[in-house]
């Protein structure tokens, strides 16, 4: 074969070259990427991590939280039983961030705001003055108890039902939306409607109240019911569910009447701390197991159990920040343990070194 033939073919069959190259090459990386994929599927899966944040404990050792009337876990016997067999939340981290709550000063225009909470709450501030327990205003006229904290105007409101208080069932043109209209428009009379309680959920809670045994239980529906209790709960924060003193209520809520074609506030309780943007703390965590290992040692807050002793069974484990209903210096993550029977409890998750335990 001559030169010429040689260059005539080698230029005929040069694309074929290409496209076999081509398909060989393809074929190749489809094969390293499936190596790959079973490779991946034979390691084991560890929990997610999270940015890993650098140390700055500006506030030096922190007070564990206040959790007044948890329990302890010592009359508990707890087994772990979650998804994958450990404690290990689905994220994890070394450090979280804590928050300072400063204590506020009552200011001198208190007065003036004390007595508009008053009158939104249904008194006759011409006929009922407050009187002052040290930093909480009362007021009482013997149907309504309202105590406000002059500081921060975080209140408490109760109203004595009687039996002059028709009690029917809710009517059929109430629903949900008409509940937490009521309770967030009286929220926003007394000046106490934090923009958190908008960003975070609302849940209503049905109940029923038998005037003869004063007796109250929960119904499951509307229908039945002649109270309705609205929790708001605080968002997220940086990630991570925000948890109260008794996890499933919230300490910021408007308890409801229904009856007929009115709607009266008979409780209310807002007790929101606000945390500064200003000075925030980088503090080094406790791994889920060392929590755990603390919490089977009797360590710990129990704030929900059906069970007043015995064993339980954690069936979930995961980290939060625990939302204080009385005033503490700090807004800190807590682990959170769930289990059988409504059983909550709560470990600080700050390492010991930075702890100060109450």
């Amino acid at each position: 074969m001559t030169l010429i033939e040689i260059s005539y073919y080698s230029r005929k069959l040069l694309p074929f070259s290409i496209i076999i190259i081509l398909v060989i090459a393809i074929v190749g990386f489809g094969i390293q990427l499936l190596f790959l994929y079973f490779n991946s599927q034979s390691i084991p899966k560890t929990p997610t991590q999270v940015q890993q944040l650098a140390i700055s404990p500006i506030f030096d050792r922190i007070k564990a939280p206040i959790i007044s009337k948890a329990r302890s876990a010592s009359a508990y016997t707890l087994v772990l039983d979650t998804f994958d067999g450990t404690a290990n939340p689905e994220q994890a981290t070394s450090a979280a961030q804590v928050y300072f709550i400063p204590q506020k000063t009552a200011s001198f225009g208190f007065l003036s705001k004390i007595y508009l909470m008053a009158q939104t709450s249904g008194f006759d501030t011409t006929i009922t003055q407050h009187s002052l327990e040290d930093k909480i205003a009362v007021f009482d006229d013997g149907k309504r108890t309202l105590r406000i904290d002059i500081r921060n105007f975080n209140f408490e409101f109760d109203y004595k039902l009687t039996e002059s208080d028709p009690l029917g069932v809710a009517p059929e043109s109430f629903n949900e939306q008409t509940i937490i209209s009521t309770a967030s428009t009286y929220l926003n009379g007394m000046d106490r409607y934090p923009s958190d309680f908008s960003a975070g959920d609302t849940n209503v809670i049905y109940l029923a109240f038998n005037p003869e045994t004063k007796q109250v239980i929960t119904v499951d529906k509307i229908e039945g019911a002649n109270i309705a209790e609205v929790d708001y709960y605080l968002p997220d924060l940086n990630g991570y569910p925000v948890v109260t003193s008794s996890y499933y209520n919230s300490p910021h809520f408007v308890m409801v009447l229904l009856n007929g074609g009115e709607q009266k506030v008979i409780q209310s309780t807002v007790a929101y701390l606000d945390r500064s943007v200003d000075q925030i703390g980088i503090y080094p965590l406790k791994t889920p197991q060392q929590a755990w290992e603390e919490l089977q040692r009797g360590k710990g807050y129990v704030v929900s159990a059906k069970l007043p002793e015995g064993e339980v069974t954690i069936k979930k484990v995961f980290m939060g920040y625990y939302d204080p209903d009385v005033y503490q210096e700090y807004v800190q993550p807590v682990y959170v343990f769930l289990g059988e029977q409504e059983f909550v409890a709560y470990v600080p998750a700050v390492t010991s070194e930075y702890l100060i335990e109450q």
